[in-house]
């Protein structure tokens, strides 16, 4: 509970932080009025109009993204290692048991399976319940729920089951092995099916930018304005034309940047991952390259 609450209390942090970071540089950022007719309503909006600033915008927000992602990132690899490992380490306990080893030799040889992190936990489990601190049923909820595993939590009642309540061990973690076995290769299966998937996200993102800019140089140098005018009390389009702003169109683009990546992060981070949340750390990538190149673009394309 307390973990939740501090990872709680840091995500709001984290995202006051960035508020005060948007707000901030979009006061003392150089802005233009832009206005919006519907009807007899009038809007004017203040939009962002320097594309230094947008792009400091967007190198701010992904380092300040990352800085609440990599731990998320961090537990959700804890979790995939346990996840992964989980099947091998209920047939070295099933046969460990069948062969009448004690629980220190079978841990000593869980904690060989993979990168040994449900080895660590169930070594320490059995520390603790040895010590009279807790009992190993306890003790491995108490890391399940640390990690946010609710798989390592089945395995502490299973373990409590087999040790505690007489109950036939070779039937039970058998059974248990085949379920988590089944149940994860699905998983995991269906998870590396889709990555290839965000690869083309990162090459659609970048040929957006790429495109965007080409299309708005060489095909649309100028905006068209449409009023209406009446001939012979026939209202008639009439156009006139004014110049495109190529810092204006900059900054919008890179603000679209920061939005999409954003919605591709999320994507990316629910598809993969099952979490949005984890999916930020590729959104605060995205956004770091993709400003990169549209800033590169500026440069070299409007004001070669």
């Amino acid at each position: 509970m307390r973990e939740m609450q501090r990872q709680q209390l840091m995500d709001l942090m984290s995202t006051v932080l960035i508020l005060v970071t948007l707000v901030v540089l979009f006061i003392i950022s150089p802005k233009i009025l832009i206005t919006f007719q519907f009807s007899k309503s009038v809007i004017t909006i203040p939009i962002m109009n320097n594309i230094n600033y947008e792009s400091m915008l967007a190198v701010l927000i992904a380092t300040e993204l990352l800085l609440i992602t990599i731990p998320k990132y961090r537990i959700w690899k804890i979790n995939t290692d346990v996840d992964t490992e989980l099947p091998s380490v209920i047939r070295v306990i099933r046969d460990g048991l069948r062969a009448g080893l004690t629980l220190n030799e079978i841990t000593g040889l869980v904690r060989r399976v993979g990168k040994g992190r449900v080895g660590e936990i169930l070594s320490r489990a059995v520390a603790a319940q040895m010590s009279g601190e807790s009992t190993i049923r306890d003790y491995v909820l108490k890391e399940a729920g640390r990690i946010g595993n609710e798989n390592l939590a089945s395995l502490a009642i299973i373990l409590d089951t087999v040790l505690r309540r007489g109950t036939k061990e070779v039937e039970v973690l058998d059974m248990a092995y085949r379920s988590f076995d089944s149940y994860l290769s699905y998983t995991y299966e269906k998870s590396n099916s889709l990555r290839p998937y965000v690869a083309l996200i990162y090459v659609i993102m970048i040929l957006y930018v790429v495109l965007a800019s080409i299309i708005a140089y060489f095909l649309l140098p100028q905006i068209a304005r449409m009023s209406l005018s009446t001939v012979s009390g026939v209202p008639a389009p009439t156009v006139s034309i004014t110049i495109i702003s190529t810092q204006l169109f900059a900054t919008l683009l890179g603000l679209s940047i920061i939005i999409q990546s954003l919605i591709a992060g999320a994507i990316i981070g629910r598809v993969t991952y099952g979490k949005a949340s984890v999916g930020m750390l590729h959104a605060s990538i995205l956004m770091i390259v993709l400003t990169a190149v549209n800033y590169i673009l500026y440069l070299t394309l409007y004001l070669h």
